[in-house]
């Protein structure tokens, strides 16, 4: 609704440019006009210029009130315009008989075929009553009337054509938008199948190491605070076998959710192995990323499961920051060791590589 304010506005512009022009070309012919000055400011300027301005300001609010009709309203409002500016520059309605084709013109940019039929009605109706009523189109020959109502007609035909293949043309963009969002959505979704694990939505194991490898490299470059964790849930086939491999899967979800919760957007997480996680933290402290890993560990102890409520989940955690003399294996092997100590003297704990 937005954009169609904007274009309804867009016209009624083009409507204050031509009533501009209109203005501006009356009093210019105010000095070879033969009427006294005050009669052609009056009759030709003023009373005109008035009730243009009066139209406009009703468009504009009609616009606002997000009516279905606004097209209709612009059509009708263009139509009042042109009848003003024909009988204000008589003298040469030759000249501005053109102006009576402008409501069925805009109304193309509706891609309405009613609305190009109203158009074309109104302004047959009003030009024939201005040929009746109005005296200056009363001496138009019957071949010049018949040229242009030919004239209209034929803009009508055009109008409907141009209509309806830019309609064909417009669903054909829609669809063609349509299926390159689908392809860039199937893309997404391919590279989240290679890069994530669906079931937690943390990394998978190929992407930890592309990462680290990455990391590491770059570390070495330009040294960063960089630090490793993995985590490994305590006892969990014992989960599975009392609990079922359905809540085992729960646990598993729960873990990472509880993982994700606590990192910060340039830390990563990944899902390293069945039950095994991996965290690596940039731009921190050792101290800051063991407050957030001891947060983790006590989040997953007190965690209550609806279908298993007096289960106890936890976590070992091995953890290792990066130092120079380090290499990606180094970094990997000394987090491991560090999981393997804290599982050995009695899980449910964090261990720093010494």
């Amino acid at each position: 609704m937005h954009s169609k304010k904007n274009w309804y506005s867009h016209i009624i512009a083009y409507l204050w440019i031509a009533i501009g022009v209109s203005s501006l070309v009356t009093l210019i012919n105010l000095f070879f006009s033969s009427l006294a000055p005050q009669i052609f400011l009056l009759e030709r300027f003023l009373l005109p210029f008035i009730l243009e301005i009066i139209i406009l300001l009703i468009l504009k609010v009609l616009i606002r009130s997000n009516a279905v009709a606004i097209p209709y309203y612009i059509v009708i409002g263009t139509q009042a315009i042109v009848t003003i500016l024909f009988m204000v520059h008589y003298p040469v309605f030759y000249v501005m008989l053109p102006l009576f084709l402008m409501p069925v013109l805009i109304s193309i940019f509706f891609l309405n075929l009613r609305l190009i039929d109203f158009a074309f009605c109104l302004t047959l109706i009003v030009f024939i009553g201005m040929r009746l009523l109005f005296f200056p189109l009363s001496v138009m020959s019957v071949i010049e009337l018949t040229t242009f109502l030919a004239i209209l007609v034929s803009a009508y035909f055009l109008s409907r054509e141009l209509t309806k293949r830019f309609s064909v043309v417009y669903s054909d963009m829609v669809i063609s938008v349509e299926k390159e969002k689908e392809l860039l959505y199937r893309n997404i979704y391919m590279e989240k199948l290679t890069k994530m694990d669906l079931a937690t939505n943390l990394y998978n194991h190929k992407t930890f190491h592309e990462y680290l490898d990455e990391l590491v490299t770059q570390c070495r470059k330009q040294p960063f605070n960089l630090s490793l964790g993995l985590m490994d849930l305590d006892l969990f086939k014992g989960i599975n076998d009392r609990q079922g491999h359905g809540n085992g899967d729960m646990v598993i979800s729960t873990a990472a959710a509880i993982i994700l919760d606590n990192l910060e957007a340039n830390d990563f997480a990944a899902r390293y192995g069945g039950e095994e996680f991996a965290v690596i933290f940039t731009e921190k402290s050792p101290e800051a990323c063991l407050e957030i890993l001891e947060k983790i560990r006590l989040d997953l102890e007190t965690a209550v499961f609806d279908t298993m409520p007096d289960e106890v989940v936890t976590m070992s955690i091995g953890f290792t920051p990066f130092t120079p003399e380090m290499s990606k294996t180094d970094l990997f092997e000394a987090a491991d060791i560090s999981l393997y100590t804290a599982k050995k003297n009695g899980r449910n704990q964090i261990q720093c590589a010494s």
